[in-house]
């Protein structure tokens, strides 16, 4: 099962980046990045991690650049 542990938006930007939980043997949290426009998942804008502190600075990074 999938949970949201972290989520940040950039309201102006109309994106919103979530930290799933992601069970995998390599790493535990995967960011995924959505357009709140379109209503769906930004292509090819998802990395996973092990630490959910390192998940956590993606998803800010991802929302403050777009």
């Amino acid at each position: 099962m999938k949970d949201v542990v972290y989520e940040v938006e950039n309201e102006e930007a109309g994106v919103i980046a979530q930290v799933i939980t992601w069970p995998n043997i390599m790493w535990k949290y995967r960011v995924i990045l959505h357009d709140i426009d379109a209503g769906e998942q930004v292509a090819g804008v998802h990395k996973s991690f092990k630490h959910l502190s390192d998940a956590e600075a993606y998803a800010d990074t991802c929302v403050d650049s777009y």
